[in-house]
């Protein structure tokens, strides 16, 4: 219970950080880095949203929630190496 309405609070806290992503800073094809940025934060949406649908219906078959977790998974570890991990290998920890 207490992961579903974390997931659902989840959600709805991040939507202004993807409002202001998609909407202001624009889709960026400049550079590779960049572009693989673009296109995982523009399906991550989509991925949470069917993990979401997937925890609460119960008509999959038994592989699908956690192949779509995996797929959630990495998104989310492809978003941190082309933003965190770029950014403290080129700018530095700064501790």
């Amino acid at each position: 219970m207490v992961h579903r309405w974390s997931g659902r609070t989840a959600i709805l806290i991040t939507i202004p950080v993807a409002y202001h992503c998609i909407f202001l800073l624009g889709f960026g094809t400049y550079d590779t880095r960049v572009y693989i940025q673009s296109l995982l934060v523009s399906v991550i949406y989509g991925a949470l949203i069917a993990k979401v649908i997937l925890v609460r219906s119960s008509g999959f078959p038994g592989f699908a929630l956690p192949l779509a977790g995996g797929v959630l998974f990495s998104i989310i570890l492809g978003l941190w190496l082309t933003s965190a991990l770029w950014f403290f290998r080129t700018a530095g920890v700064g501790i």
